[in-house]
């Protein structure tokens, strides 16, 4: 009698020992779903803030003499019509980091997780090359304007040309090129900064509930 019921205990603690695992893997499957939540949620509020700063800081730049310069460049419609375009835009990836947040809160599968994962990188991604083709293209069309219409550049262009300044039309053209280009690096170094720790937290989600997929 002794010896069946040792069995019978021997084969309980191999049941128990089997589930552990499994257990386990459960566990860390809802800590990376917690974690790959709240990242969402964080890259949410981070899009949101920086929206409104730079709403708060073009009300704040929107003088009357800043209004009459860019009257005088021709580039104060443009630039209503810049505005427009790019709050909606940003609004979008607003919207569509929030739809991302509320489908990771929801999921309860770790392949369906997985894939969200995913689409939020993708998202954050086209949202950081928007912000910068946005930039680049922006910054193009006011250098253009500045060329044509300042009165300050043209009057540099004319000392030049009578042989009394070291600057020539190409070689504004190349500074104007150079200030985009660092003006890209900059920016483009704020995103990877500002977004850059969460992609790469989400990523190491990414990669250890496929692991988890594997063991299964």
């Amino acid at each position: 009698m002794k010896m069946d019921e040792l069995e019978l205990l021997k084969q309980d603690w191999k049941k128990q020992g089997a589930s552990l695992p499994h257990i386990e893997a459960n566990k860390l499957d809802g800590m990376i779903h917690k974690r790959s939540s709240s990242l969402t949620k964080w890259i949410l509020i981070i899009a949101i803030l920086e929206f409104i700063f730079w709403m708060c800081l073009n009300v704040l730049t929107s003088t009357k003499d800043a209004i009459d310069d860019l009257k005088n460049l021709h580039f104060y419609k443009i630039n209503i019509a810049l505005t427009v375009l790019n709050c909606s835009v940003i609004l979008f990836f607003i919207f569509r980091f929030y739809k991302n947040y509320k489908d990771i809160q929801t999921t309860d599968n770790a392949r369906k997780l997985m894939r969200k994962i995913l689409k939020v990188r993708r998202t954050v991604n086209y949202y950081v090359i928007y912000n910068l083709s946005f930039l680049f293209v922006s910054a193009i069309m006011i250098m253009t304007a500045m060329y044509f219409y300042d009165p300050k550049v043209k009057k540099l262009l004319e000392i030049s040309e009578n042989g009394q300044g070291n600057i020539t039309s190409w070689g504004l053209v190349l500074l104007s090129v150079a200030f985009i280009v660092v003006l890209l690096v900059v920016f483009w170094l704020f995103y990877k900064l500002l977004y850059g720790v969460l992609l790469r937290r989400l990523k190491s989600n990414y990669k250890e509930l496929n692991k988890l997929e594997l063991n299964d």
